[in-house]
């Protein structure tokens, strides 16, 4: 199996699939964008960790792992033919749409990662270690103070979008959209917490579970491509 998508076990594990998957696809990929970009966010919050940022690193760390683990799955069935999970799907589908900005790709692939799959590697992670996805919990903490992480990043990543029109209107928005960027990061990773609360709650009544994940892949889905229009 190739590195690029064989499950990791570590975040060096991680960051070693996402530097196959970089180098495996054409530089304008969709997917690739995407990569890039959640490739330096995942560098900020393992430097974070080996720091002692966190209170709960080790949950941060398996988090992480778990959570890059789905994306790698989404690449896996593209490169092997199979279908991509249907959150996944509009970024794959569209990857080489002429007239797509970057950040437009990147944006849908944050969607599909953080919307989608996020919740489910938070439940994923909070069984492995025998908690609750409980607000208030050390595990919450650190899920909420990695918020900062990002923050710290976004700077850079940010950079590499910031070309032609985008350039002008960042120019002319001055910080009001780095705060709006901000604000929709914690937003949309405040939402999925709540997210996986919901589905740990639900695990006991599978035909609920089922209906509220199929409706919830179906939004997500719909958000990203909208975002690529």
């Amino acid at each position: 199996m190739s590195l690029a998508w064989a499950a990791a076990d570590s975040i060096d594990d991680v960051l070693d699939r996402m530097d196959a998957i970089d180098d495996a696809l054409p530089h304008d990929d969709g997917v690739a964008y995407f990569n890039r970009m959640y490739r330096q966010v995942t560098r900020y919050v393992d430097a974070a960790v080996d720091k002692g940022f966190f209170q709960a690193g080790d949950f941060l760390e398996r988090l992480d792992v778990h959570f890059g683990n789905l994306f790698f799955a989404a690449y896996a069935a593209d490169v092997e033919g199979r279908p991509v999970p249907p959150a996944w799907a509009p970024l794959f589908e569209a990857r080489r749409k002429p007239a797509t900005h970057p950040l437009q790709f990147a944006l849908a692939g944050m969607n599909a990662h953080i919307c989608h799959d996020l919740p489910f590697a938070v439940v994923t992670t909070c069984r492995e270690a025998g908690v609750e996805p409980d607000d208030g919990t050390p595990e919450h903490h650190d899920f909420t103070l990695t918020n900062e992480v990002l923050a710290v990043a976004y700077p850079t990543v940010k950079e590499w979008f910031s070309t032609g029109v985008v350039a002008v209107l960042d120019e002319a928005a001055g910080t009001v959209d780095d705060a709006l960027a901000q604000w929709a990061i914690e937003t949309a990773r405040a939402a999925a917490w709540g997210v996986a609360r919901v589905i740990h709650g639900l695990h006991r009544t599978p035909r609920l579970l089922r209906l509220f994940e199929d409706g919830h892949r179906a939004t997500v889905a719909m958000t990203s491509r909208g975002m690529l229009v």
